[in-house]
């Protein structure tokens, strides 16, 4: 199955002097779906968790070598999820996934 989506990296920036911030940059990719695994957390939870162990691979645009360790999500089927691990397998990048990402994202301008 194909992937086309964002990335979203987490990139140190100086918001004012002297104050850094982590900002978030969303790049666009194409790549490829290699597993997608799904299951319902109820695990300790009042409410169920929807989690999933997909992995995504994806070409690398050649600046993501020193950068995988900033990525924070990638989007799939309208969703941003958290990028639990990164496997280098040049020239791809290989993302695997967790649950829902619930922190900072890209902002429009």
């Amino acid at each position: 199955m194909r992937y086309s989506g964002q990335i979203g990296y987490s990139v140190l920036t100086e918001v004012s002097p002297g104050v850094w911030d982590d900002i978030i940059e969303e790049r666009d990719y194409i790549g490829d779906l290699v597993q997608r695994t799904e299951r319902l957390s109820t695990d300790n939870t009042v409410n169920p968790e929807y989690q999933t162990t997909t992995s995504i691979s994806v070409i690398s645009d050649g600046v993501d070598k020193p950068e995988y360790f900033d990525i924070r999500y990638i989007t799939f089927n309208g969703t941003r999820w958290a990028v639990t691990s990164v496997q280098l397998q040049p020239p791809r990048l290989v993302m695997f996934v967790g649950g829902v990402y619930n922190g900072p994202t890209a902002t429009s301008t």
